[in-house]
This record gives C-alpha cells, structure tokens and sequence, in this order.
C-alpha cells in the first residue's frame, strides 16, 4: 500500500519553479556543479569543458533560446552555467553576463562530443582547468546529479531514484481523499504559475506563454515532471476554472498532475515525440472529466480519445513553434470536454 507521505513527496518532487527551457537548465547545472567541486579556482580565461548527452538533450538545449542572455546555442548553455552564482536548479536568474560574454569571445574552448547512447535525459559535463579536471553526470531527471569525478576519482555517486509507480485507480482513489497536504501543493502550482494576458482566448494565451519561454522568457515556470510547457498547458486552464469555482477544482487538478506523472513514468521525460501531446494533453483530458464527475472507464476513454487525436506531432526542438503546437493541443482538448 502507498503511504500518503510518498504521494506527497512525490508531488512536491516533480513540480519546480524554473526560468527557461530545462534541457538547457540542466546541462548548465551539470556545469554549475562540475565549477563547484573544482579544488583551484575557475578561470573563464584558462578552462575547457566537453560535454556530452543523450540526442534529445542536444537537441532541446542546442534550440532554446536562454533568459536573461537572449541568445541560444550549446556553448551559451555552457557559458551560463559557468558563471551562474546560483544555488539551484532555477540557475539563469544568477548568470554572470560579464562572465558569459568572456567565454563566448574565446575559441575553441568548448567540445562536444557525440550524442550519448543513453536515452532521455543524460547529461556529461566535464570540465578542465591546467590543474584539474571534474567531470558530472546528471541522469533520470533533468537536476539528478548521479556521480561526480575529480582527477578521475568518484567524490560522489547516487543510484537512481526508485519510482513510486502509480496506476490510474491509485490516482483516482487519491483525489477523491481530499487530502489537504495534496490540495495544497495542487493550490500552490495553480496560484504560482504564469497566466498571460487574461484578455487573450485560453489557446492563445497557452501559445505565446510556450512560445515566449522557447525564447527566451525570464518568466519563472511552474515545471511539472520537467516540462515548463506542460505546466502552463496543465495550469493555465486549470486556474481559470480554480478562480470561477474556488477549492473544488482542485481534487481535479491533483488528478491531473498525478496523472502527468503516471505518463511520464510509462513513456519517458523528453523522446522525438511531442511531450504536450502524449502526456500534458490527456492529463488535463482527465481532470476535466474527473471534475465532471466521470468513471474511471469514461477518464480512461478521454484519454485516449485525445491521444489518437494527437496521434504523430513530433518534437523538432525547443523552438517558437511548439506555441502552435500547444494552441492545437488544447483546442483539442477543450473541444472534447
């Protein structure tokens, strides 16, 4: 039986405040973490770093356009993550621009090797300097750092996450409990996540919120299982019906982000698939037929109605177009509900 504290933890886990896309955000942070666990000290003038990822990190981090640099490319990424005074995962608000600008004025300093076998996220960062070298591995999760390396010798090594697996009765068994630790972490993603401009229509509104954080947005995003654009997808409307109805939404919305959740773990955290559409999109399907009362029977059947709809969108990158992608994605769901 799964305790309701794992449930819990689980939820507060998968939802993070993030400025910018986090494929780039999380080989930054590799960075940020190889920079700290450097004995001397980091020299922008005299340091190398190689990195290397899985395909789908390359991609993701290769289109995204940086906040707060307004500039995209690997060795922006790189650069950032170098001279970020940050502590934590939200890194690109702590860039040091004049740090940055150094690095992205020298040649040859950064290497990329070729795309990783590991698929998913997968990050290597290996950063040198005349004295030393360290090297971080982040897998898994977009901010699991899963061992460190200094001078060739481990300092530092996790074993991946165990995953709390929940199936869809599980989920519907849990929000219908009422649970106030779990409404209040639903609330809390609700009320801290972006809105737009209240006057646009919702697929609009959803379509430049995902379009400006492909471009590079200092907007801090409410990430869910990784994904700032599942987060507005999911909590933008889900807002909207939490202001007109108040706390009875949000049974709807716990169900909604557990359910998110259950996706990811079924498929994967980034692939060549549109994440929007194979797991945000039939997440929120089931919050609005949960909250319409609905059987698990009929929720099951929302879904997959809208996953045949959406059936073959691809991800091309973190790129302006995902905004019309999200625009027809919940045109979708909003015409099924």
């Amino acid at each position: 039986m799964i305790e309701l504290r794992q449930i819990v933890r689980l939820l507060r886990s998968e939802i993070i405040g993030v400025a910018g896309c986090t494929e780039p955000a999380s080989v930054a942070f590799a960075f940020l973490i190889a920079r700290r666990h450097l004995k001397g000290p980091f020299d922008p003038r005299t340091a190398t770093a190689r990195l290397v990822a899985s395909r789908e990190v390359l991609r993701n981090a290769a289109t995204a356009v940086v906040p707060f640099l307004n500039r995209r490319g690997l060795r922006t990424v790189v650069a950032a993550g170098l001279s970020s005074r940050a502590k934590t995962f939200n890194l690109f608000p702590g860039v040091n621009p004049r740090v940055t600008r150094f690095l992205l004025g020298r040649r040859n300093w950064l290497t990329v090797g070729p795309p990783a076998r590991e698929k998913g996220v997968y990050v290597r960062a290996v950063l040198s300097t005349p004295q030393e070298s360290v090297s971080v591995v982040i897998a898994g999760r977009h901010d699991e750092v899963r061992s460190i390396d200094r001078g060739g010798k481990k300092i530092f090594r996790a074993v991946a996450r165990r995953e709390l697996r929940l199936g869809m009765a599980e989920i519907m068994r849990l929000a219908m409990k009422r649970d106030r630790q779990l409404e209040s972490i639903a609330r809390n993603f609700l009320v801290r996540q972006v809105r737009g401009n209240l006057n646009r229509p919702m697929p609009k509104r959803v379509a430049e919120l995902i379009r400006a954080r492909m471009c590079g947005s200092p907007a801090a995003i409410m990430t869910v299982v990784g994904s700032g654009n599942h987060g507005i997808l999911l909590g933008v409307p889900l807002y909207e019906l939490y202001r007109e109805r108040g706390p009875r939404v949000l049974p709807a919305v716990v169900f909604s982000l557990l359910t998110v959740i259950h996706m990811t773990q079924q498929r994967s955290r980034i692939s060549d698939a549109c994440g929007l559409a194979t797991k945000a999109a039939p997440a929120l399907a089931a919050g609005f037929a949960f909250l319409r009362g609905a059987s698990l029977e009929q929720i099951r059947h929302a879904m997959d109605s809208v996953t045949r709809e959406l059936r073959g969108l691809k991800c091309h990158g973190a790129r302006a177009s995902c905004g019309g992608k999200a625009q027809k994605v919940l045109s979708v769901v909003l015409n099924r509900s």
